[in-house]
Formats: C-alpha cells, sequence, structure tokens
C-alpha cells in the first residue's frame, strides 16, 4: 500500500486555536461513523473457486492458530485470534497472494503472530493522543462507495520517533477498519503534500517499513490514495521510493490539483491510469463528504479535543461489542 506517503510529514506543527474559537469557524465534529443513507459498494463476494480455496484454507486453521504467541498480561485488550481469523479476512489475503492457497496461508499465519506480537489491538487512543495531536494524520468521513477516507498532512508532523509514527499509522488503520460498514473491507486515503519539502521526508528506511507493516498486514486495505498538489520535490521523492511499492498498490495512486477543481463542474472521466494521472477528487468523495481543504464543501477543522471525544466512543464501543479490525 502506499503507506510511505503516510511517512511524508513536515517537521514543524501548525498553531492550534481554542475548541470555542475552531468551532465558531469550522465544524470539528468528526464522522468516524458511517451516515444513515450512505451508499455502500461492499467487497465483491468470493467466485466459486475462491470459495473453494477459503475451504481449503479453514481445513488448517487448527494449524494457523497454533502456538501463537503468549500475550503479556499487562491490563491491556487480547487478541482474539479465532475471532479474528473470518472468511473475509481469509479471501482478502487469498485475493492478495492472487489466489495461491500456500502463500495465503503463510501471509495469515504471519499477520497473526504480528499482531500477538504488535499488539495493534492494545493501541489506545491515549496512548497516541501526542502522535496525533496536530492532525498529521486522521479517519474522517466516506467516499462515494462508503469507504472510510484518511486524510494525512504533510506539514503537521510533530514528532521525530519512527516507532511512535509507525504505532499512529497502525492506529489508524485499525479506526479505518473500525469505521468501515459491513460489506466494506477498504479504505481512500486523501494526501496532503502542498506544502512538502525534501526536508520533511523520512528516512527510506522509515518509509520501507511504512510498506512492510501495511503490504503484510493490511493487504488489499487501499482503495485508492489520491495525492493533493503535489510540488516537484514530491514527484521527484516519490520516484524514489515508487519501486518499492507493488505495481497493483502504483495503479491506485493519482494526483490531484485541488485548485483546478473548484468552482469548476465535475466533468465524467475515466478511471485513473496505472501511471498515476491527474483525477478530479470529486469523481471518489462526494462533495459534501469531502473537507473544503481538499476540494470539498464541508468546511472541517481538525481539533483534538473535539476529535478524541468521538474517537474514544468508537474505539470504546469496539471493545464493548469484541470487534477486531
Amino acid at each position: 500500500m502506499s503507506a510511505f506517503l503516510s511517512g511524508l510529514l513536515g517537521r514543524k506543527a501548525p498553531e492550534s486555536k481554542n475548541l470555542a474559537a475552531v468551532e465558531a469557524e469550522y465544524d470539528t465534529i468528526p464522522r468516524l461513523e458511517a451516515p444513515v443513507g450512505l451508499s455502500v459498494e461492499p467487497t465483491p463476494g468470493p467466485t466459486a473457486k475462491e470459495q473453494e480455496a477459503i475451504s481449503a484454507i479453514i481445513l488448517q486453521r487448527s494449524e494457523l492458530l497454533k502456538d501463537l504467541p503468549a500475550e503479556p498480561d499487562d491490563g491491556s485488550p487480547k487478541f482474539n485470534a479465532p475471532e479474528w481469523l473470518t472468511d473475509q479476512r481469509i479471501l482478502i489475503y487469498l485475493r492478495a497472494s492472487k489466489g495461491n492457497i500456500e502463500h495465503a496461508t503463510k501471509r495469515l499465519r504471519d499477520t497473526l503472530e504480528w499482531r500477538c506480537t504488535y499488539r495493534p489491538h492494545a493501541i489506545t487512543p491515549e496512548d497516541m493522543r501526542e502522535e496525533g495531536s496536530t492532525g498529521k494524520q486522521y479517519v474522517n468521513g466516506f467516499d462515494i462507495g462508503g469507504r472510510p477516507v484518511i486524510y494525512m498532512y504533510s506539514h503537521r508532523e510533530n514528532t521525530k520517533n519512527a516507532q511512535g509514527q509507525l504505532r499512529w499509522v497502525v492506529f489508524t488503520m485499525e479506526q479505518a477498519i473500525r469505521s468501515m460498514p459491513e460489506g466494506v473491507t477498504k479504505a481512500t486515503m486523501v494526501i496532503d503534500v502542498s506544502q512538502y519539502s525534501m526536508s520533511q521526508a523520512v528516512p527510506l528506511s522509515t518509509a520501507r517499513e511504512f510498506l512492510r507493516i501495511l503490504e503484510s498486514h493490511y493487504p488489499e486495505r487501499l482503495h485508492m490514495a489520491l495525492v493533493l498538489s503535489p510540488p516537484a520535490y514530491f514527484v521527484m521523492f516519490y520516484r524514489i521510493v515508487a519501486p518499492f511499492i507493488d505495481s497493483v498498490t502504483k495503479a491506485k495512486i493519482a494526483f490531484v490539483d485541488v485548485s483546478g477543481n473548484k468552482g469548476k463542474p465535475l466533468l465524467p472521466v475515466a478511471a485513473p491510469k496505472s501511471d498515476s494521472t491527474w483525477v478530479d477528487i470529486r469523481h471518489y468523495i462526494a462533495p459534501d463528504q469531502l473537507q473544503s481543504d481538499a476540494g470539498g464543501e464541508w468546511s472541517f477543522r481538525f481539533q483534538q479535543d473535539a476529535y478524541w471525544l468521538k474517537l474514544e466512543q468508537s474505539y470504546q464501543d469496539s471493545l464493548r461489542l469484541d470487534i477486531s479490525p
């Protein structure tokens, strides 16, 4: 996945307004739950051949769950591996492995072990309060297919701890999955790099680790990555990292000229080509669901206190319902 893009984060945090001042100008309430009546494009179910492959993997279920690493007894939520290993997740890994049963089974086992050791389910909103304080990356709203939208801002970086940044990416992916309506398995990313400069680029080793985690443990989760108004420096960095992105993911990356869309009618357009062509973002996210800073009509502005109230509620609801991303 285009995880490295989430690592293209700046080194200077913006000045923040207090909640009352921001609320007076903008909507500060995030949309982490699909609104009633939202049009949803569910991920296609398995074909007959895929169902046969799923059945074959299910026969290995006991081996997949056998002798997983033990988690510490620290009071944090534990990973429910049997509950996590659903037919839908098996299908996701099967498609990511191009139908190869052996490969999909190995990848599932690798992720099961990773979830026991990295423990994304045990990362809480409180753990991530500092990383998420500037709104450098967050889930908000839904695209035209009912997929959660993840916004990323290159100029809002507020930490230099690579491991903390990785945990924030993982936490954000977990939240996106929690926000997915039934039948939806992917998310859309909106990545604002309009203020990007080479000094903001994370080390290549960190960018590769973003890619490794998201492609290995969150496969088939990206619908589109829409990159807003990329400057020349960004395009240069993208070309350096592009060889590490698989061809399927690369075909899901497109560039957007935000200023060029404003005030113009939405015209019919073909799907973006595999060479990351420029697109009109409104073909992917309805204007009333798209933040105004990304070319939409929704005057939303991130404010941590307001956002965290909804984030905590979503996280606690998932614990009560025993929902595992």
